[in-house]
């Protein structure tokens, strides 16, 4: 199971219908390869996690990679893990509209530049992730409409090691 991490900047700022509409086309296309992900977007700034085999990963991020909407794609993380850490959707994306989200040490992330800035480290950049998909799984439980997102049985959040 290969896991990959990377950020980009937005071209230009979308608004939250566009990104909907990403998570659910890439929802229904991740299915298909078998691949499950989650995308956060702050104040332009993209980090993104796949998971699946190396062949669709690979053929993903291609595609991926040449999405005009985006620039300054950086992989942050690449790893062979024998499970999943971010197995519960085929693809869906933070809700970093949450003031609670930014608590604590997320606090001076908050700010656009601060973020953009330290989503080029891939310790931050997957600490955001993480925190973003268990505040996700939160709402999955109280919101049926996630529901058109989930691949498989939510499993508990695990950090992944070796990025």
């Amino acid at each position: 199971m290969l896991t990959l991490l990377y950020r980009s900047d937005a071209v230009a700022l979308l608004p939250f219908s566009a990104l909907a509409d990403i998570c659910v086309r890439s929802s229904s296309n991740n299915r298909r390869l078998g691949v499950t992900g989650f995308l956060i977007e702050h104040e332009g700034t993209f980090l993104q996690v796949l998971e699946g085999e190396a062949d669709a990963i690979g053929t993903l991020f291609a595609r991926i990679s040449s999405d005009t909407r985006h620039r300054n794609l950086a992989v942050l993380g690449r790893w062979e893990r024998p499970e999943r850490s971010f197995g519960f959707w085929a693809m869906n994306f933070g809700p970093l509209d949450d003031p609670d989200f930014w608590d604590d040490e997320f606090a001076p992330l908050r700010d656009a530049q601060a973020f953009r800035r330290r989503s080029c480290d891939p310790e931050t950049a997957l600490a955001v992730l993480c925190r973003a998909y268990a505040f996700a799984g939160k709402v999955a439980g109280a919101d049926p409409v996630i529901g058109d997102f989930v691949m498989g049985l939510s499993r508990p959040v695990r950090q992944p090691v070796g990025v």
